[in-house]
């Protein structure tokens, strides 16, 4: 081998380890903690249109008001208590 395919070869390797390291430290970041002063209670059933399958929420957020999604369409709110 000459020398600049082995320069290119560390090269990749060095850029392959750099990356695999970036992704696995993105993987091992847990999320955010949820701010509990953002949720409010509530008891809202909801239903996928498309397999029934059913929900009930008991906590929702204060600023996102979009109903959950299941089989990657919104579900049906059937029943919310007042």
């Amino acid at each position: 081998m000459t020398l600049p395919k082995i320069l290119i070869a560390v090269a990749i390797g060095v850029a392959i380890f750099w990356i695999l390291r970036r992704i696995l430290t993105v993987l091992a970041t847990p999320p955010p903690e949820i701010d509990p002063g953002g949720l409010e209670a509530v008891e809202d059933h909801y239903r996928c249109s498309i397999c029934g399958t059913e929900l009930t929420v008991t906590a929702a957020s204060l600023t996102e008001t979009e109903p959950p999604k299941h089989c990657r369409e919104e579900m049906t709110l059937t029943w919310r208590a007042e």
